[in-house]
């Protein structure tokens, strides 16, 4: 998969996170979403590199 699809792909899973965040206020949701808000930002700072 290349870079900008990965992002891409990324921030959706990011935004069907934040939804499932706001109903449930769990130690999980919260770490689900930190994890990809990361994975994604470190996907972003590759991304920023090639271009």
């Amino acid at each position: 998969m290349k870079i900008k699809e990965k992002h891409k792909d990324l921030k959706k899973q990011v935004n069907i996170a934040e939804k499932e965040r706001k109903s449930k206020r769990g130690q999980k949701t919260w770490y689900d979403l930190r994890t990809l808000k990361k994975l994604k930002l470190t996907m972003k700072d590759k991304l920023s590199k090639i271009i």
